[in-house]
């Protein structure tokens, strides 16, 4: 569960009064390694066994259609989506590398093409989901679309509709790929190290650490300005330097809030590291550096997450009844972001550019 990853604050103390210490100073394949083990791996682990649970929630509705089997797979659905939204921290390597993003959870989805593709097919199998229909046709937005429908459980039980069929690829297909990309970061296949040893230094053939530490820091500066402009500024109608055209709400799961809160959290744990004894997150590489920035750095995230925790209600709710509390969270998430792209970039040395997910999208 989401909140068995919730770093809590004394552990955040612990880890600024051990680097305030004088403790030797970690170095970047320290902290690569640390992240790796106690944050990256962990994560994408909860992930893949979350995605699964949603899977078999998914096939069991669609084997007994009942009221009761509807609300297990929306409940599975929600808590994947969390723990999947906890993983954009580090939604790199694999994950771009195989384009993963097309079949686990591409934005936005498209209805219409979807209720099109089901009226013109009869059944839908998984290569069907992973070859032949659009990234707009798949992944968690597209389950949710069919999982949330008013009239979901009456079209489920249609036995006539390839409706169930449809969901329960879309279920296996998802949850296949993340298992992939975990096996791509954690298992050696044939003469490649696994992705882990690769970022970390742990095998022949490495990336250098300063690039891993700057793929890392450079993520962190990508979903802060997608949290902050392509979801909070559209749903206040502020643009902002957004490149994604599409707007961005709850969808009909009204889920949006916990996935903001989960992928901050993400963000966090790369900071500060995983809150367990002696791990290490860039915290401890910006820390020697400047004690200011990594105290100022430790504060934006406890101020974006207590902005987040006062907001009533559904993120589309709350922009439209308490507009001020979406825009402290925005504020909020303004100086984090400034913070990531001027202080700890200047001071680690990184250089920006383009992500790898510019012409994706991801909720």
């Amino acid at each position: 569960m989401v909140r068995t990853l919730r770093v809590g604050l004394v552990a955040a103390l612990v880890l600024a009064l051990m680097v305030g210490c004088g403790e030797a100073q970690a170095s970047e394949a320290d902290v690569l390694i640390s992240l790796t083990d106690e944050v990256i791996l962990p994560g994408y682990k909860a992930a893949a066994s979350e995605l699964d649970e949603m899977r078999q929630t998914l096939e069991t509705l669609c084997a007994a259609p009942s009221e009761s089997a509807l609300a297990e797979a929306r409940e599975a659905w929600r808590e994947a989506r969390v723990t999947w939204s906890y993983t954009a921290a580090w939604g790199f390597g694999p994950l771009m590398d195989r384009r993963s993003l097309r079949q686990i959870d591409w934005f936005p989805v498209e209805p219409e093409r979807i209720e099109s593709m089901l009226a013109e097919r009869p059944a839908t199998i998984d290569e069907d989901v992973r070859n032949v229909l659009s990234s707009t046709q798949r992944g968690l937005g597209a389950i949710e679309y069919l999982l949330f429908d008013d009239a979901a459980l009456a079209r489920l039980s249609d036995q006539a509709s390839p409706r169930c069929g449809y969901l329960t690829a879309l279920g296996r297909v998802a949850s296949s790929e993340l298992g992939a990309v975990l096996q791509e970061w954690d298992v050696a296949r044939d003469t490649r190290p696994p992705y882990k040893d690769f970022l970390t230094g742990r095998s022949s053939s490495s990336m250098l650490t300063s690039a891993a530490v700057a793929e890392v820091v450079r993520t962190q500066v990508f979903l802060a300005r997608a949290i902050m402009d392509m979801k909070l500024g559209v749903v206040l109608g502020i643009r902002g330097d957004a490149s994604d055209p599409a707007a961005y709400s709850d969808g009909p799961g009204e889920n949006a809030l916990e996935e903001i809160r989960a992928e901050l959290q993400g963000m966090r744990d790369v900071y500060v590291g995983a809150g367990l004894d002696g791990s290490l997150g860039v915290s401890h590489l910006v820390a020697p550096l400047s004690s200011d920035a990594d105290e100022r750095m430790r504060g934006h995230f406890d101020a974006v997450l207590a902005a987040l925790d006062a907001v009533e209600g559904s993120l589309g709710a709350a922009a439209r009844d308490h507009p001020a509390q979406v825009q402290a969270v925005f504020d909020a998430m303004a100086e984090l972001r400034r913070a990531i792209n001027t202080e700890v970039v200047s001071l680690l040395g990184v250089a920006v550019g383009f992500s790898d997910t510019d012409g994706d999208s991801q909720r």
